[in-house]
């Protein structure tokens, strides 16, 4: 099967915008397996490390599998089926960022107060252990190591509510807004802030005091959106986000 080129502008975006568009209009059906790295690489016009990294995304998205043997297949729609659209809708649409990063605001606000309700001495204890690795990295100024334990802390706080449906949302929201998430964290005085929300969300998970939690949250999402407003120049119309007005009636930290 040929296909057409694509520019070398955002080539990994775009490939997998081509072969997810090649999937859903089905000129690649289910359990079809994809021609052979290089050959697919040839007929994108891209390199063979652009073409990987879009299997790959496309693969967490639910859409392909690489199977030993056989080589990468289209899966067939499945429980990640729903996800796997919000995710190519945000590849599709960049402004729709601002939806994601809403739904985040929603959903971990829900989820920290089921986990004030259902955290064991356990549960605070590992929430801890992030916080503590998270100064080392602070200390070190390992962005990269202060991303990941970053989203380690959020998804962990959803493991601890118990519902395994907001702990799947939110795992497929923060990955497609993890470049973004990236580049705040390397803004001044940004993973500092993020350490300081966190230390108060985990001590209002200690004391069982649900409105603590979620309005320590609350703040340290909101943070997170002016910062990529200012810094990032994106608009997310914030102001018109769910709960804005708790934010803006909190004191500058800056």
């Amino acid at each position: 099967m040929n296909v057409k080129p694509i520019q070398k502008s955002s080539a990994t975006t775009k490939v997998i915008e081509a072969l997810y568009e090649m999937i859903v209009t089905g000129r690649y059906q289910q359990g079809e397996r994809l021609p052979p790295q290089d050959e697919l690489a040839r007929q994108l016009g891209v390199s063979r490390n652009t073409l990987r990294e879009a299997l790959n995304q496309l693969s967490a998205m639910g859409m392909l599998k690489s199977r030993q043997g056989v080589g990468t297949v289209v899966e067939p729609p499945g429980p990640n089926g729903f996800l796997a659209t919000l995710s190519s809708q945000f590849l599709m649409d960049p402004m729709s960022v601002r939806e994601f990063i809403e739904a985040r605001i929603c959903i971990e606000r829900t989820a920290v107060r089921l986990a004030v309700d259902r955290a064991v001495e356990e549960d605070v204890l590992q929430l801890k252990s992030i916080l503590e690795r998270q100064s080392r990295a602070i200390a070190a100024r390992d962005i990269v190591e202060f991303t990941k334990l970053d989203a380690a802390f959020h998804l962990e706080l959803t493991r601890i509510c118990g519902n395994r449906v907001l702990m799947k949302f939110l795992q497929t929201i923060y990955d497609m807004l993890q470049r973004f998430i990236g580049e705040v964290s390397q803004l001044p005085g940004a993973m500092e802030d993020a350490l300081r929300f966190h230390r108060l969300v985990t001590e209002g998970l200690a004391a069982k005091d649900k409105d603590l939690a979620e309005k320590e949250m609350a703040l340290h999402l909101f943070d997170v959106v002016r910062r990529i407003e200012s810094n990032l120049r994106i608009d997310l119309k914030a102001e018109s986000m769910c709960g804005f007005n708790l934010f803006r009636s909190a004191p500058n930290t800056d």
